[in-house]
């Protein structure tokens, strides 16, 4: 990849709470809608970016209605901006397979601690499969059908690590993303939990541990300025609220992580 010439700025916002959330369930590709709390969240984020001054040129979001939402909400709500909103499957959930639908505690209790953890937290843990007669029910997002970047072959539903999702995510951010942040532009990422640690773990380069121990609140934006090099600073970026931003990620934490 050829050097950048400018600074850009990244800005990465989780989606408003879903009402998948709300309920404590597993959500992965399953294609739920913002909860009432969740539009407020996303409307708030967006006064964060205009009190910062901060106008994105471009979005990038997933092809999942509550990222979708979100990212509407705040774009609608900023003044005289006409950035282009790319929706991709790159930034789409993590398939979390049979986990999906299920409650939070259940899983916790079915499976067990270790196994829990495992799945949901590190990079390589991979939750089982859904089977096939139950995925038809569980409302997940349609395959992208994009001819300029085909979403590979595979069956939604069939579980996902963490590590898969940031296989997937690598030719977004090191192609398209960092294009736009070497022309000096500023980035808005609208995406999910898993997605977007997923490109944290690339933009910051974290261990294994660090991703592990990563919770990201919903819609707090993090901001990083993005080098000539490709560089991100600062360390963990600046969220523009960060007494409510950890906060909520203590809390996120003591629920089991992202």
């Amino acid at each position: 990849m050829e050097a950048m010439g400018r600074t850009g700025t990244l800005i990465l916002v989780r989606h408003g709470e879903s009402t998948a959330n709300a309920a404590g369930d597993f959500t992965g590709l399953r294609d739920v809608e913002l909860s009432e709390r969740g539009v407020q969240q996303s409307h708030e984020a967006s006064r964060l970016l205009a009190t910062a001054g901060l106008v994105p040129d471009v979005v990038f979001t997933s092809r999942m209605r509550r990222a979708r939402r979100t990212a509407d909400l705040i774009l609608g709500d900023l003044a005289d901006v006409a950035a282009p909103v790319l929706a991709t499957w790159r930034l789409n959930e993590r398939d979390y397979g049979l986990l999906m639908g299920m409650p939070k505690t259940e899983a916790r209790e079915r499976f067990g601690a270790e196994r829990f953890h495992a799945w949901r937290r590190t990079l390589h843990g991979t939750p089982p499969p859904m089977p096939q007669e139950r995925r038809a029910a569980l409302g997940m997002v349609p395959r992208d059908e994009d001819p300029e970047d085909p979403q590979p072959e595979g069956a939604l539903g069939a579980g996902e690590s963490l590590h898969d999702v940031v296989e997937r995510v690598r030719p977004l951010w090191e192609g398209r993303m960092l294009e736009h942040l070497g022309a000096g532009e500023t980035v808005l990422v609208v995406a999910h939990g898993n997605s977007l640690r997923a490109l944290t773990s690339l933009v910051e380069d974290l261990t294994d541990i660090e991703l592990e121990e990563l919770n990201l609140p919903t819609a707090q934006p993090i901001v990083y300025d993005v080098g000539p090099e490709g560089g991100a600073a600062p360390r963990g970026g600046r969220y523009l609220d960060p007494d409510t931003a950890v906060l909520q990620a203590i809390r996120i934490m003591f629920e089991g992580g992202t």
